[in-house]
C-alpha cells in the first residue's frame, strides 16, 4: 500500500500535467491502471509506485518544450514539417519568401529613414489579411491560404517598386 506521502507525490506530478480532475475518471488513474493494473493510488506497492512516478517524470520531461528531446529532430523531419507547414499555418518557406520581399522593398525604398522591415512586414499583414500581428511572431496567427494571398500583395508591391525605380533611373538618365 502506497504511503501518503507517495500518494501526493502522484498527485502532485498529475496535477503539473494537467492529467488529475476530481474523480478515479480521470487521467491520471488511466495511467495508473495502463502501468499497474490497478485504478486505485492507495494499492500501490514501493515497486508500482516508483514505476508510475518514473513514467509521470518522464512525461513531464517531454512536456518541456526547452527539454533535448525536441531540439534533436532529424533534417527529413523537418523537411517533412516544412512541406506539410504546422497544423495548416503558414509555412516556414512561405514565411521566409515574405521576409525576402519586405527586404527587397526596403531595398528599393528611397527614403532611408522609411519604418524597419518589421514593422513594413506587420503593416501589410494588417491592410492585406486584416490581422493584427505582433513583431516577435508576425505570422503566428496566419494559414498557409492568407500567407499565399500575403505573398501575391507583397509581390505586387515589389513590382511597382521596381518598376517606379527603373522610371526615376529614367528620368535622370535623360536629363
Amino acid at each position: 500500500m502506497a504511503t501518503k506521502e507517495q500518494i501526493k507525490r502522484i498527485y502532485g506530478l498529475g496535477a503539473g500535467l494537467g492529467i488529475v480532475g476530481k474523480d478515479k475518471d480521470d487521467m491520471s488513474h488511466e495511467l495508473i491502471f495502463s502501468i499497474t493494473g490497478k485504478d486505485s493510488v492507495k494499492q500501490l506497492d514501493d515497486s508500482e509506485f516508483k514505476a508510475v512516478q518514473a513514467e509521470l517524470i518522464n512525461r513531464m520531461k517531454l512536456a518541456d518544450p526547452n527539454h533535448l528531446l525536441h531540439n534533436t529532430k532529424s533534417r527529413n523531419k523537418k523537411k517533412e514539417a516544412e512541406e506539410i507547414g504546422c497544423n495548416g499555418m503558414a509555412t516556414p518557406e512561405q514565411q521566409r519568401l515574405c521576409w525576402r520581399y519586405c527586404y527587397r522593398l526596403k531595398e528599393l525604398d528611397t527614403n532611408p529613414e522609411s519604418a524597419d522591415v518589421g514593422d513594413r512586414l506587420i503593416g501589410v499583414i494588417g491592410k492585406v489579411l486584416g490581422v493584427t500581428a505582433s513583431k516577435k511572431q508576425p505570422f503566428r496567427w496566419i494559414d498557409q491560404e492568407q500567407c499565399s494571398k500575403l505573398i501575391e500583395q507583397l509581390k505586387r508591391y515589389v513590382n511597382s517598386a521596381e518598376r517606379r525605380a527603373k522610371r526615376q533611373g529614367e528620368k535622370y538618365a535623360g536629363t
